[in-house]
Parts: C-alpha cells; sequence; structure tokens
C-alpha cells in the first residue's frame, strides 16, 4: 500500500478528502464502540435531541380562559406551529445525520467529545430562535437569528464528522472518500440553506421561511448520487466474531 493511501506524504487527488493522519500517541482514545462509556456519549445525545424536542411544543398551549373562541385562538397559534414545525423538521435532520455519522466512528477523544457537547450545546438552544421566530412573525431580526442559529448547528455538526475522519484511531477502516464526502456533503446542506437564506431574510423574511424547503429538495437530489456503500471493516470483523462457526 502507498504512502498516499494511508495518509502518508504525497498530495491528495483534487476533489478529495484529505486522508487520516496516521496513528499516533498525540490522539488518547477514551472510548471505543460497545465500550460504556462510548454508549454513554450516544445516550446523553439521544437525550439532549428528546429534551429540545419537547421543549419545542411548550409554547404551543390552549389558554385558560372561559369562553374560548376556537377558530380565533387557531389563527393566533398558527406561527407558533411554523416554528414547531420548521425546528422539528431541522432537529429531526440533525439527529439522523448524528446518528448516521456514529456508524463510522469506532471511538472518541476528548476533542470529539468537546465538538459533540458543542454540537448538543447549540441543539438544546434551538428552542430560543423557535419561540422568536414565532412570536416575532415576519420581523427580519427574529427570522435572521432563526437562520443563523440552525446553521451554526449544522456547521458544528460537520465539525464532528470532520475531525472523526481525520483521526485514524476514531474512525472505521474502510470507508470510501466517497461515502465520507457524501456524508460531509448529506450535514451541509441544512447549513448552507439557512446561510443562503439570510440575505433573502433581510428583504423578504417570509419568503426566506419558504426557501428553508429546499433543505428537503437537496436530500432527494443528493439520495440520487448515493455511493455504493460497502460494509465498514470494523462492523464486519465484530460479525465475524459473533457468528458461531459450524
Amino acid at each position: 500500500m502507498s504512502a498516499e493511501s494511508v495518509g502518508g506524504e504525497g498530495a491528495s487527488p483534487a476533489g478529495t478528502l484529505r486522508p487520516m493522519a496516521a496513528p499516533s500517541k498525540r490522539w488518547s482514545v477514551l472510548a471505543r464502540g460497545g465500550e460504556i462509556e462510548y454508549d454513554r456519549i450516544l445516550f446523553f445525545s439521544d437525550a439532549v435531541f428528546a429534551i429540545a424536542v419537547t421543549l419545542l411544543i411548550v409554547d404551543l398551549r390552549v389558554p385558560d380562559v372561559p369562553h374560548l373562541q376556537s377558530g380565533r385562538e387557531l389563527r393566533h397559534a398558527i406561527p407558533q406551529m411554523g416554528g414547531f414545525a420548521y425546528s422539528f423538521a431541522a432537529v429531526g435532520l440533525f439527529w439522523l445525520a448524528h446518528h448516521g455519522l456514529f456508524r463510522y466512528i469506532k471511538g472518541v477523544d476528548r476533542s470529539l467529545v468537546l465538538l459533540n457537547l458543542l454540537f448538543l450545546g447549540m441543539i438544546a438552544f434551538v428552542p430560543y430562535p423557535t419561540a422568536l421566530l414565532s412570536a416575532a412573525g415576519d420581523q427580519v431580526p427574529a427570522t435572521v437569528f432563526y437562520a443563523a442559529s440552525l446553521a451554526a448547528v449544522g456547521l458544528a455538526e460537520a465539525a464532528v464528522w470532520l475531525y472523526a475522519i481525520r483521526i485514524r484511531e476514531l474512525a472505521l477502516p474502510g470507508v470510501s472518500p466517497a461515502v465520507r464526502r457524501f456524508v460531509l456533503l448529506r450535514i451541509l446542506r441544512t447549513p448552507v440553506v439557512f446561510l443562503l437564506s439570510i440575505p433573502v431574510a433581510l428583504v423578504w423574511p417570509n419568503l426566506a421561511k419558504w426557501l428553508w424547503l429546499l433543505i428537503f429538495v437537496g436530500g432527494f437530489v443528493l439520495r440520487r448520487f448515493e455511493p455504493a456503500e460497502d460494509e465498514p471493516a470494523g462492523t464486519k470483523a465484530a460479525t465475524e466474531v459473533d457468528t458461531p462457526r459450524s
């Protein structure tokens, strides 16, 4: 195997991600897949997502008043329901992407844990820009702040992936460059759409909200170019060990 294929000397071909760093004592793995410490990180991540999604619905409540006019109340609740729908869909996409990342990450070190915490902190913050967007309606500052906040979440998730695939001790072997690029593009489509909507929001806030639907359009387009995916080497090895031989 050549030096280029294992992240040694030599320039990477154009259009490819940089190769993984060679194994080194610089990175101290705190936990590996299958260990309780590794599982705790995933359980904690799922808990943060669950709490964030739950908090999105807090502002949607029926007022306890006599002679409630349901039609009027529903009209008043439309901005809150819209904000909930935007954020629930976005957080759901971030959760799906996060779940997909850890199919290829076999271990974590301190830096990866900190990056993951940064990402989770931004997920936990999502209910605030959601509530502001719902309360402010079509005001420019609220729309821009919401788009910037969701873009930051996506960029933080991309940082988790880029860091993990650069460290040989953390990523599963056998993940092709095509798969690594595809996973990165799938993560980046969300923050890119939110960032592109910010200039539009400065002039037409309501139009910017419609542009957010391009996230789902981009997802359908990307699926048409999804590369063939080999089973990660680490997963395959584990399966062979667990399968009894006749």
